[in-house]
């Protein structure tokens, strides 16, 4: 008898083949915005959060409580030995590199020409096994420990047109308040992932950068690379329980920072909203196919009811056409969202395309590309969610079709 069901189901389907792909199509269509939107804020935060980690905080950050990257350091906010500290964090268990740096408001001053910037003061090597910006000098070359020279963030170079070789002025403030201005070479250029590392970003090594502020062997930070995001808690427990440990300080795990993830919570509610047209786009196309089809076949349903079928036989009956209009659909929007999705995971959006030299802050970390993601429970449970829709939607124009009366239904055409 299902097998009966199915096959008119499939007959009639197809006898208005124009108005069932119609109705499928604006329901596959909203099931894929739905999921490559999904996609998208997926690979972001993913991105994000590798951008952050990778050139920007490291895993853990060890500071002082009172201190701040938005003014001059004091001394009582430095750390007082920060290569001790260092060294003591990397011997830990689970603790793959730690590296000290000296971070200060600046500016560099090329000519008659001043940008604001924050000065960076790294150990070049052990920067290096902590944050990969090494990997992306695009000009030049990366620090080496001494030498008076600094690397810049691509947008610096490019907005005061500085190449390797060439000279510039940096100009801050020492911990003691006195202004001091430093003259250095430009060793290299860096083009990251991380915006901010590219367009405010100048890197000088911590001992130049601790003579200059007149710091000693002081540092703002202790980052800190983890073997596993996991270890994190464990890691912190351990650095509290150091001799060097002080009471002042405090231990900052990178999700601390990584306020995109709010925002990505935030964007996920319009997710919803998409999810909502899907509601009503499926909800709107069902119920327009099954009255017209009821409509259209007033005549077939009483002879129907002649044959025998009763009002639970030919409510089943539209509702299976319902369902076939959603599993339609949410079939086509699959196919849809996973040829846009590989691309976006393959391939991602340009985003200099849309912004130029990224001067938009978009929210999160990500430079250059954004990436998709895929989401499986997401693409599953859409099509779920339209199959549900479309058959709840066909419920009541089916009952409709049911409660016809056969002897007026005979009458008829």
């Amino acid at each position: 008898m299902f097998r009966f069901y199915l096959g008119l189901t499939a007959k009639n389907l197809w006898r208005q083949k124009r108005r069932t792909f119609l109705t499928a199509g604006a329901i596959a269509i909203g099931i894929m915005y739905f999921i490559v939107f999904d996609s998208l804020l997926s690979g972001a935060d993913r991105e994000a959060v590798d951008n952050m980690i990778d050139f920007e905080t490291g895993h853990v950050q060890v500071v002082s409580a009172a201190a701040s990257q938005d003014r001059r350091p004091r001394p009582e906010e430095l750390l007082p030995d920060g290569g001790d500290l260092a060294r003591e964090i990397s011997a830990l268990p689970r603790v793959k590199a730690a590296t000290p740096r000296l971070t200060f408001p600046a500016s560099v001053i090329v000519g008659l020409e001043e940008l604001p910037i924050l000065g960076v003061g790294v150990d070049p090597d052990l920067d290096a096994r902590v944050f990969r910006i090494p990997e992306h000098v695009t000009a030049g070359r990366w620090l080496r420990p001494g030498e008076e020279g600094v690397v810049l963030g691509k947008r610096i170079a490019d907005l005061l047109e500085l190449e390797p070789g060439d000279m510039l002025t940096i100009r801050t403030q020492t911990v003691g308040m006195a202004f001091q201005a430093v003259d250095l070479t430009v060793l290299g250029i860096v083009s990251t992932p991380h915006p901010s590392v590219n367009q405010a970003h100048v890197f000088l090594p911590l001992d130049v950068a601790q003579a200059a502020l007149g710091a000693g062997s002081g540092a703002t930070m202790v980052a800190v690379r983890a073997e596993s995001e996991r270890d994190i808690a464990g890691i912190a427990d351990s650095i509290r329980g150091l001799g060097m440990w002080d009471a002042v300080w405090e231990i900052k795990p990178w999700r601390e920072a990584a306020t995109f993830l709010a925002i990505g919570a935030g964007k996920r509610s319009l997710g919803m909203v998409f999810l909502g047209l899907v509601l009503v786009i499926a909800t709107i196309g069902v119920v327009n196919s099954i009255l017209l089809s009821t409509l259209e076949r007033v005549r077939e349903i009483g002879i129907l009811k002649a044959m025998g079928m009763n009002e639970a036989n030919i409510t089943r009956l539209f509702v299976l056409e319902g369902c076939g209009l959603g599993i339609l659909g949410g079939v086509l929007g699959a196919i849809m969202a996973i040829g846009a999705n590989a691309y976006l995971v393959n391939v991602g959006i340009n985003l200099e395309m849309f912004m130029g030299e990224m001067d938009i802050d978009i929210g999160y970390p990500i430079a250059q590309r954004m990436f998709g993601a895929w989401n499986w429970p997401t693409l599953f449970g859409a099509i779920a969610f339209g199959v549900v829709v479309a058959l709840a939607a066909s419920y009541f124009p089916a009952k409709r079709a049911a409660h016809l009366d056969p002897v007026e239904s005979l009458r008829r055409v």
